[in-house]
């Protein structure tokens, strides 16, 4: 019988229990059927509270998942509409054919008589930008060499600033500041002008190392000239010096840096020293004065020769006290 247990109210009404059908032949209505038919373990305890918990928690990531693609897909869109109106405006400004500026008629160009002119006008300007990074902003860095009767030094010193006069360091209270490397004046005075045209060439940028300049020679008394970022050549990721716009006899030429990347171009003029991070017990200094000096008083007509065997050893400096002090012993 489907309808069971018929309990009248004394207001007349009555109400119906019926047994599920699921229930009429096969289950009873005992707990562990219907464990069993929600697939509970038996002895486990249903708890319906954390069940909502869940059921909410997995809507909420359904939404927040449904908005991030929907963010995905609107910052497609609008960076799709920007590239294409960038693109749009490079062509417009740069794309089309130059003009008069008086009377306002087209010109040609080099480009006038090629199909999709605008595209390669285009092209090559970004070889012009790209050339105007990458190259030494100037094709001559220093100044000719100045004619009697004024002094000419026969030898010019190229030396990195950093790493090499000072080095970059940081703390809590004062934050990024560079610190003189011990003798850096002693250095200055005896390479200084006039025993050798003095000239930093650094791939720091103008604004940062143009103070350390002034600092090092306040008078502008010892350093010739000061060659910044914007007078390397930029190769894969790194700032080149190129010896050969110096403007001057690359046999009279001594570049001196710490990073063999940066002088791949001339390697044959670099003395190579050890990078130095700040140890204020250094005294390269006073020894690489003493060996410049030395290649000044021997008047050597090509100081490659001298650079490249002194550049062979790890600390061309050390390797120089030792040899003059060897030769002071046989003395």
């Amino acid at each position: 019988m489907i309808l069971q247990n018929i309990k009248k109210f004394p207001q007349c009404c009555f109400v119906l229990y019926a047994r599920p059908p699921f229930l009429l032949k096969n289950y009873s209505t005992q707990p562990e059927h219907f464990r069993r038919l929600l697939n509970i373990k038996s002895g486990s305890t249903f708890n319906f509270r954390n069940f909502s918990n869940e059921a909410t928690e997995e809507k909420e990531r359904q939404i927040r998942q449904e908005w991030h693609w929907k963010n995905v897909k609107m910052g497609i869109v609008f960076m799709s509409i920007m590239a294409l109106s960038g693109t749009a405006y490079v062509f417009f400004v740069y794309g089309r054919q130059p003009r008069d500026p008086v009377t306002g008629e087209l010109l040609s160009d080099q480009f006038s008589n090629y199909k999709f002119a605008p595209f390669w006008r285009v092209l090559d300007f970004i070889a012009f930008w790209r050339k105007f990074i990458a190259e030494p902003s100037r094709e001559k860095l220093l100044p000719d060499p100045v004619k009697p009767p004024f002094h000419q030094p026969k030898y010019t010193i190229v030396i990195e600033l950093r790493n090499v006069l000072v080095s970059p360091q940081w703390d809590y209270k004062k934050g990024h500041y560079f610190v003189k490397r011990p003798a850096l004046d002693y250095f200055i005075d005896m390479i200084g002008y006039p025993n050798f045209e003095l000239v930093l060439y650094t791939s720091e940028n103008f604004m940062n190392a143009a103070p350390i300049v002034s600092q090092i020679d306040p008078n502008g008394q010892r350093i010739n000239h000061a060659l910044f970022r914007d007078c390397t050549k930029y190769m894969n990721g790194t700032h080149v010096k190129d010896l050969s716009r110096l403007n001057r006899d690359l046999k009279k030429v001594i570049y001196i840096d710490w990073e063999p990347a940066a002088f791949q171009l001339n390697p044959e003029n670099v003395l190579c020293l050890p990078k130095w991070n700040g140890d204020m017990n250094d005294t390269s200094l006073v020894d690489l004065a003493e060996l410049l000096k030395t290649i000044h008083l021997s008047d050597a007509e090509d100081v490659r020769p001298i650079l490249q065997f002194y550049s062979q050893f790890d600390n061309p400096t050390n390797e120089f006290r030792k040899r003059a002090q060897m030769l002071g012993h046989e003395f």
